[in-house]
């Protein structure tokens, strides 16, 4: 079972002790996805009807703490959730997960944030969401748990809540030389004085190019790209590629690029995700990045086979099994 200490405050409030000290403490989003299959996504202005396929659990935060305690690292979620009937299914999902510990989460008066995620017969996505409790995860809860993120081996974070909370974790875990991994994810809060707090940046071809300003169509692009990113302050970069696998690169002078397993693409959602929380529970078991970033690349090929996010996440098993072909 899982070890639950879920809190309700419309403000803040005190969140218990984790039974175990974590070993990935995870500071971020969590929503209830809603998935709708449809024959095609739509242009602008145009309504095109599909069926809905998939209500789980979701959001960045949920989604990668999910990952990595599937892969066996005791995890932590510090989070918000509203006080509404979603909220409480998404937790009610949260509860079921073995090594996820839920003591960090705390309840806001209002909705639970919320995606809308439409997927077409070629498995190509849109994804609308809503803040919503996501918006309450401040500063000062973070410092609240403080001691759990502190006393992490990994924090992971993202920024699809307020930066300052983001900035919290990060200065904890830095302070006390806590590996900190973050998922630029939107890239438009991040700044230099951000990065430097940053011992792995986990960009998307996307989020990488809209930092940088390089193109990355082809490698030597992702290359260019990761190196200006690693000249503003991080300590190394690990570009996820989608079906071209993830690129590395490092301050230690590391080039590689890791090509993604074949696999009969689903649905794309939640992959990206999938390869920060497996980062980060092989960081924690000590992993070096190199062979970290392996594993990330097989859990994030792996959890493109069945649709939605969470219900896609690979195990330990699944991916040591892919790991060993």
């Amino acid at each position: 079972m899982a070890i639950v200490g879920v809190w309700h405050d419309a403000r803040v409030d005190e969140s218990p002790a984790p039974a175990l000290r974590a070993e990935v403490a995870v500071v971020g989003t969590g929503n209830l996805d809603t998935t709708v299959r449809v024959p095609r996504l739509p242009v602008d202005g145009e309504n095109v009807v599909g069926d809905v396929v998939s209500v789980a659990p979701g959001g960045k935060g949920v989604n990668q703490a999910v990952a990595a305690a599937r892969l066996g690292a005791r995890t932590a979620l510090v989070a918000c959730v509203g006080d509404d009937p979603p909220g409480d299914r998404l937790l009610a999902a949260l509860r079921d997960e073995a090594g996820l510990e839920l003591g960090g989460v705390r309840r806001v008066a209002g909705p639970t944030g919320a995606a809308f995620v439409a997927i077409d017969d070629a498995g190509a996505t849109t994804i609308v969401s809503a803040r919503g409790a996501n918006a309450h995860l401040d500063d000062e809860h973070v410092h609240r748990n403080g001691v759990t993120i502190g006393g992490a081996a990994v924090v992971l974070t993202q920024l699809g809540v307020p930066v300052a909370a983001v900035r919290a974790a990060l200065e904890i875990a830095h302070s006390v030389g806590t590996t900190t991994v973050l998922d630029p994810c939107p890239p438009d809060d991040v700044t230099d004085d951000l990065l430097r707090l940053v011992d792995v940046c986990t960009p998307n071809e996307t989020e990488i190019a809209r930092l940088t300003g390089i193109a990355v169509a082809d490698l030597d692009g992702v290359r260019r790209a990761a190196h200006a990113l690693l000249a503003r302050g991080c300590a190394a970069v690990v570009v996820t590629l989608g079906a071209r696998g993830a690129y590395l690169a490092s301050e230690g002078g590391v080039d590689l690029h890791v090509p993604a397993i074949a696999v009969e693409v689903v649905d794309p959602t939640g992959a990206g995700d999938a390869c920060c929380g497996a980062l980060a529970a092989a960081l924690a078991r000590g992993v070096s990045l190199t062979d970290a970033v392996r594993e990330a690349v097989v859990a994030g090929s792996l959890a493109t086979t069945r649709l939605g996010a969470v219900p896609s996440l690979p195990t330990r098993t699944q991916v040591d099994a892919r790991l060993a072909e």
